[in-house]
């Protein structure tokens, strides 16, 4: 059962990251951040700023970053589960599928 619910959660994240490079390539949104991203990167890198300046900027970003990552993911999670409530409380979804997947 655990190996079961492990496979599952690894197939929900594969799923997940090929979803995340599908929307990079076809949402112009996302595009034109990426590209103004690495514009900007490029003129970071040139700044004549001390180390100990761009270590603080550097991590203040690592963190922004990571918050937004990780609440990307809870609410990529939150979405299953409601999903999943749904088609249950519809009756199109028996419990033992549900349980199967260690989301609810």
């Amino acid at each position: 059962m655990e190996m079961t619910t492990r496979m599952i959660m690894l197939q929900n994240i594969e799923k997940m990251v090929k979803e995340q490079d599908r929307v990079d390539e076809e949402d112009s949104y996302i595009r034109q951040d990426n590209e103004d991203l690495k514009y900007l990167e490029g003129r970071y890198e040139q700044l004549q700023l001390p180390h100990t300046v761009k270590r603080v900027i550097d991590d203040y970003i690592a963190c922004m970053q990571t918050r937004d990552e990780r609440y990307s993911d809870l609410s990529y999670a939150a979405g299953v589960r409601d999903t999943i409530n749904l088609l249950q409380g519809l009756g199109m979804l028996k419990d033992a599928v549900a349980a199967t997947t260690g989301i609810l």
